[in-house]
């Protein structure tokens, strides 16, 4: 166990080794919440509703989006790729660690600085524009919540790492990355905005791909618009692309670091 809090240890103090390049990362993140929800302002104007939605909703939707984000989807597995188009997974290979549990150490380090930092930045937004936002009144909601926040974040960890372990046959990761991360996850899991505004086709797509677990449920069943009966089909459907997510994940890990040459690409 000591030696995981060192790797999350480790993992900060990285972020903090090029502090330039950190601060920008941030004032970025709170640039795109001020578009976003500069966005959503102009487009309701002087309506209390649009596309079914109120503004209170929508507004707390969309800063529900930054939040979850910085929790379900900050991964550092994304570096396997390069660790092992680099050779450099040689290195961990031979250290006495679980290489899973490695990459979710530094995960949860990813995780924990974006929350620390979202929070002050959500709090500077609401306090700028004024933000009347939603809270449930059920105390059982918050826990229901948890629940799929943790399984949506162990969702995006082995859909992530899944997609790192294609490094040990192709050299365009980071094209696979772009289309999984910026078109796929973005649209697909409510990233951009509820997937229910979606066109029909394009809705039934959305919701027969495992993305809506990620950003989508959790938040519209804060908002109250999934009933306790029905998360409960939600939580079903999560475990059963959690697994099947695992399992793939397992499955091309042992498969590609044994024919894995150890050396960089």
């Amino acid at each position: 166990m000591k030696k995981y809090l060192q790797i999350i240890k480790i993992t900060f103090q990285e972020y903090f080794e090029y502090r330039l390049n950190f601060i920008l990362w941030r004032f970025r993140n709170l640039i795109s919440l001020f578009v976003l929800l500069s966005f959503w302002l102009a487009l309701f104007g002087e309506k209390t509703d649009f596309l079914d939605y109120s503004k209170s909703q929508i507004l707390t939707y969309v800063l529900g989006i930054s939040l979850l984000k910085s929790i379900v989807i900050a991964s550092r597995s994304i570096d396997l790729g390069g660790q092992i188009k680099s050779g450099y997974l040689t290195k961990l290979l031979i250290q006495p660690i679980n290489l899973f549990k490695f990459w979710f150490s530094r995960d949860l380090a990813d995780k924990l600085m974006n929350i620390f930092f979202m929070i002050f930045e959500i709090f500077l937004v609401i306090k700028i524009f004024n933000l009347n936002l939603l809270f449930p009144k059920d105390p059982a909601t918050y826990f229901v919540f948890f629940i799929l926040v943790f399984l949506a974040t162990g969702l995006y960890f082995y859909l992530s790492f899944l997609l790192s372990c294609l490094a040990f046959w192709t050299d365009e990761i980071w094209a696979t990355r772009f289309l999984f991360g910026f078109i796929f996850l973005e649209f697909f899991s409510g990233s951009l905005f509820p997937i229910d505004i979606l066109p029909g086709v394009l809705k039934k797509i959305a919701f027969c791909s495992p993305f809506p677990y990620l950003i989508y449920y959790p938040l519209k069943f804060w908002l109250g618009q999934i009933s306790f009966k029905s998360v409960f089909w939600v939580i079903l459907m999560e475990i059963f692309w959690l697994i099947l997510f695992k399992k793939l994940a397992l499955y091309f890990w042992e498969k590609g670091s044994k024919d894995y040459g150890a050396y960089g690409g």
